[in-house]
C-alpha cells in the first residue's frame, strides 16, 4: 500500500476515534500542557509522570547505507519509560527497534536488493537516563539533560546473503527545553540530540567508517487546542559534520483517546546536500500506566 494511503486511512481512524474521547476537563489539560502531548522528535522538558510506553512506525525512502542506496521501507521500535526519584525529577527510557523491511540498490552494481532483520538502521537497543533541570515554576523554561548507550539489536540480512549491520554502538547525550506551563496552551521546544557510533559495520553512507557522529537538531510548537486534535509542528536538522547536512519540516497531528493513549501522525519532508534521507511518515501511539 502506498504510504499516502495509508496517512489516509490513520488520519480516517483518527478522525472516528476522537469522538469517542472524552471531553478536555480543566485538570487533564493543563497536564497535557505539562507533561503529554509530545511531539514526534523533539522531547518534553519535564519528564512523564506515569510509565509510558512508545509504539512507532516509521516509514523510510531513500536511506543510504556503505554498501547500498536508496533504501525505502520501514521500522517499527518500541519504548517504555519509567520516571522515578523525589518529585519524578528522574526518568529511564528503553528504547528498542524491533524490525526494518525494505528495498534498496546495491552501490556498485545498481542491483535491487531486500533487507530485513530483527533490529533498526540507525536506531540501536538504547538505555537513557534523564534528569530535569529546571521547571517553569522556578525558571523562565522547563530544561532537561540525558545520556545513555547502547548496541545495534540485530542484523540485517539482504536477498544476495549478506548482512547489514553486524555489530556497533552508540553513545548518546541531550538536552530538552521548552516554555510549557499548565496555564499555557501553546507550548515551544527544541530538543538536541547528540550521537557517537562506535565500532559499527556496513553503516556509514560515505565511506568505510566504523566511528562517527550524528548532530540532529529539533524544534517545534504545540498547540493543545479545544476538541480533540491537537496540531503541531516541527523543523529538524541532522548532520554528521562532513557530508550530510539535512533540514526538513514535519506537520502532524496528535489526537489523545480518553486519559491514557495518544496517537500522532506526521509526515516529514525537506532537503538533503549530501546523503540522506528526507521523507519519512511517521505513526506513534502512546499508552501510560
Amino acid at each position: 500500500m502506498k504510504m499516502k494511503n495509508v496517512f489516509s486511512l490513520v488520519i480516517g481512524i483518527l478522525l472516528l476515534l476522537a469522538t469517542t474521547a472524552f471531553a478536555d476537563s480543566g485538570e487533564r489539560k493543563a497536564r497535557q500542557n505539562l507533561f503529554e502531548l509530545e511531539p514526534i522528535y523533539s522531547r518534553n522538558a519535564r519528564n512523564v509522570q506515569r510509565i509510558t510506553v512508545n509504539l512507532t512506525y516509521d516509514n523510510f525512502k531513500n536511506v543510504a547505507l556503505e554498501e547500498a542506496n536508496e533504501f525505502d521501507g520501514y521500522t517499527t521500535k518500541a519504548e517504555v519509560i519509567v520516571p522515578f526519584g523525589k518529585e519524578k525529577r528522574w526518568e529511564v527510557r528503553l528504547e528498542y527497534p524491533f524490525y526494518t523491511d525494505g528495498d534498496a540498490e546495491l552501490r556498485k552494481t545498481g542491483e535491487s536488493i531486500d533487507i530485513d532483520g530483527n533490529g533498526g538502521v540507525f536506531d540501536f537497543a538504547t538505555l537513557v537516563l534523564q534528569r530535569e533541570l529546571s521547571r517553569t515554576d522556578e525558571s523562565p523554561v522547563n530544561s532537561s539533560i540525558y545520556f545513555g548507550g547502547g548496541s545495534r539489536s540485530a542484523y540485517l540480512k539482504t536477498s544476495i546473503g549478506d548482512k547489514y549491520n553486524h555489530n556497533g554502538n552508540v553513545a548518546r547525550l541531550g538536552l530538552n527545553v521548552d516554555n510549557a506551563r499548565a496555564d499555557r496552551n501553546i507550548r515551544l521546544q527544541t530538543s538536541l540530540d547528540g550521537r557517537y557510533y562506535f565500532d559499527t559495520d556496513d553503516l556509514y553512507p560515505s565511506e568505510n567508517k566504523t566511528e562517527f557522529y550524528f548532530m540532529n537538531l529539533s524544534g517545534g510548537a504545540v498547540y493543545n487546542a479545544k476538541g480533540f486534535i491537537k496540531p503541531a509542528f516541527e523543523v529538524l536538522y541532522s548532520t554528521d559534520f562532513k557530508d550530510r547536512q539535512i533540514i526538513q519540516a514535519v506537520p502532524q497531528l496528535i489526537v489523545p483517546l480518553w486519559d491514557r493513549v495518544e496517537i500522532k501522525a506526521g509526515y516529514a519532508f525537506g532537503h538533503s546536500d549530501g546523503e540522506g534521507s528526507t521523507q519519512t511518515g511517521t505513526i506513534r501511539t502512546t499508552f501510560s500506566f
